[in-house]
């Protein structure tokens, strides 16, 4: 596991799945954490942001995922947190803003890239390469790091 990687957080309530994704992405060399519940992730993204959400829907009830994506997203509290990408991985074949496509609000459920399990790992890992690598460019855009 590399100590200088990007710093990943899993919140997934399948320990199994969060097991072998912890194994795929630390031999990538990143760093991984991870988190059983909605709750939990929440409080580990206020203490310990990571550069990079994976994200469940169905945890502790049918729409956990897309309550954590909200709050992350438009809650004042998760400011500093806000500009964190998402990659939601669910079971749940249709994306939020598919699914959802009629409510007035999708956007506050949608996250930055959407992917069905089972996983295809390296269109997977190509996900999760872009959306570290869009988000470091968009934090050197602003001026808090230097770009790659």
């Amino acid at each position: 596991m590399g100590e200088t990687g990007p710093r990943i957080l899993i919140v997934d309530d399948d320990a199994d799945f969060r097991a072998s994704l912890t194994a795929v992405l630390e031999c990538e060399g990143y760093r991984v954490c991870a988190a059983a519940s909605a709750r939990e992730g929440l409080m580990r993204i206020a203490s310990e942001p990571p550069d990079l959400i994976i994200l469940d829907i169905i945890m502790e009830y049918d729409c956990a995922g897309y309550e954590v994506n909200q709050a992350v997203k438009f809650r004042d509290e998760f400011a500093l947190e806000r500009d964190i990408p998402i990659l939601m991985v669910s079971s749940i074949q249709l994306d939020p803003a598919t699914l959802y496509a009629r409510a007035a609000e999708v956007e506050m459920i949608t996250p930055d890239a959407y992917l069905t399990k089972p996983l295809d790992i390296p269109v997977f890992l190509k996900r999760v390469r872009d959306l570290l690598s869009a988000s470091r460019k968009q934090i050197s855009a602003q001026g808090l790091i230097p770009a790659p």
